[in-house]
């Protein structure tokens, strides 16, 4: 029989699998690359990474973040959306068929770490809707003000039941959704950020944003943290990459998209980190004032900048958009699972998905009420952090897409990429190089992590 290019193999794939798996697809390749960056552009970037970069060293901090994308966090992500195209199903789905028994274990356990993250992301998310509207109104507080009483968890409810509302449209709404609100949080970073560099501590911030420190450089703990936060940003490991690439059309570039995808995400962390830090050097602040910087420092900024009501509405606005795009991704996922999983209808599994997400989160939301929910002195959603947005978040991305990459029928895999092979003198670089170096990458990391740990 005569061979066809990979093209025409994905085509007949995607033809094949979609009579067997009718579902959605996103209505071209750049729908697919807005809804994918809508869903993993969030809090990630505007209020995780600033603040890891300030505890880890700042310019050295961005070096690793950006050497962890291109050389590990691209390849991952247009793997895991490849092997989404050729199954064409969720998670679980994705994985039976790659490993049988073995592989629905993974599924599960990545639909486990998506619906934890989920459950406290929704609870942070609620905080900025709630600071979005004290902006509106002029009445911006400070953190432990503003969450007096139990205000953060009717705030995860009124989040929760928003993207209830949106999961209920399909995968439509999402699209529609992304087409908008893409372009409203990039020019709202971009315009923030430009104003800030015209503050007077923006060429401290310069200097600690971009200054190598090489006692930061040689810390494993630092590439550690920026393989995390690459992971957690872009959505390796939590399955979004998986469903969303279920729902491309025939024919889409995965290379090319996901390049574009994780370079759009990660100049949007790059871009905000250097906004926050031209506040915080212009204000004294301390650039390792952790996870609270968003909520505490900059009411107080707002406070007495020039145009600060005015600023503070886009702020705030753009943090909820962030990480409101971002819980319709992760809410998808488990959504896409339980109705191919458990067949139920789209209604049935949208409250599934928003009913488990609020049983698990509510914990989360009371540790910052009157009632201070905590595990040992530590608040519950900071446990829940800490514990899924690092270590747990890299092992199950390395192990996952390595499982994909030896299991998945390999030329099926390869033709899904539908990626030319690009030649930089004698090295090829394209799907076949991507897989080999995702069946290394566990490997190379243990190697790694033991080196580091020894030393």
């Amino acid at each position: 029989m005569a061979s066809r290019d990979p093209k025409s193999l994905t085509i007949l794939s995607a033809v094949a699998d979609a009579a067997r798996y009718p579902r959605a697809v996103w209505g071209s390749e750049r729908a697919y690359v807005l809804a994918t960056i809508a869903g993993v552009v969030g809090l990630g970037n505007i209020w995780r990474f600033p603040y890891m970069a300030g505890l880890n060293g700042g310019g050295s901090f961005v070096l690793a973040y950006v050497i962890c994308v291109l050389l590990i966090a691209i390849p991952l992500a247009s793997l895991e959306s490849a092997a989404g195209s050729l199954g064409r199903r969720s998670p679980v789905g994705a994985f039976r068929r790659a490993a049988g028994p073995a592989g629905v274990a993974v599924g599960w356990a990545v639909l486990v770490l998506a619906t934890a993250i989920l459950s406290y992301y929704l609870v942070v998310t609620g905080w900025t809707l709630g600071y979005a509207l004290d902006a509106v109104r002029g009445e911006v507080r400070l953190f432990r003000e503003f969450v007096g009483g139990y205000t953060s968890l009717w705030l995860f409810f009124a989040v929760a039941l928003l993207v209830y509302l949106v999961l209920l449209r399909g995968v439509k709404a999402v699209e529609k959704a992304s087409l908008y609100l893409v372009p409203v949080l990039i020019v709202i970073v971009a315009g923030l950020t430009f104003y800030a560099l015209t503050l007077d501590g923006a060429g401290a911030a310069r200097d600690f944003y971009f200054g190598l420190s090489g006692e930061f450089l040689t810390d494993p703990a630092t590439w550690r943290a920026a393989a995390g936060q690459a992971f957690y940003s872009i959505g390796i490991g939590q399955g979004l990459l998986l469903v969303y690439g279920s729902y491309v059309p025939a024919g889409t570039n995965l290379v090319r998209s996901t390049a574009t995808i994780a370079i759009t995400n990660s100049a949007v962390s790059v871009i905000a980190g250097l906004m926050v830090f031209a506040v915080v050097f212009t204000f004294g602040l301390s650039p390792s004032a952790g996870s609270e910087l968003s909520f505490t420092a900059f009411p107080r900024v707002f406070a007495v900048l020039p145009g600060g009501a005015l600023l503070a509405v886009a702020f705030f606005v753009l943090l909820f958009l962030a990480g409101f795009t971002s819980c319709l991704g992760a809410a998808t996922v488990i959504s896409a699972t339980v109705r191919d999983e458990l067949g139920m209808n789209l209604r049935r599994a949208a409250a599934f998905t928003v009913g488990l997400v609020v049983l698990l989160g509510i914990p989360s939301a009371l540790s910052f009420t009157d009632l201070g929910l905590s595990i040992g002195g530590e608040p519950v959603l900071g446990r829940v952090d800490r514990l899924t947005g690092a270590g747990a978040i890299v092992v199950l991305g390395l192990a996952g897409a390595a499982l994909l990459a030896y299991k998945l029928p390999r030329r099926r895999l390869v033709a899904a990429f539908v990626s030319d092979h690009k030649k930089i003198g004698k090295i090829s670089f394209g799907p076949r190089l991507i897989i080999v170096w995702t069946l290394a990458l566990p490997f190379v990391a243990a190697v790694l992590y033991t080196v580091g740990t020894i030393a």
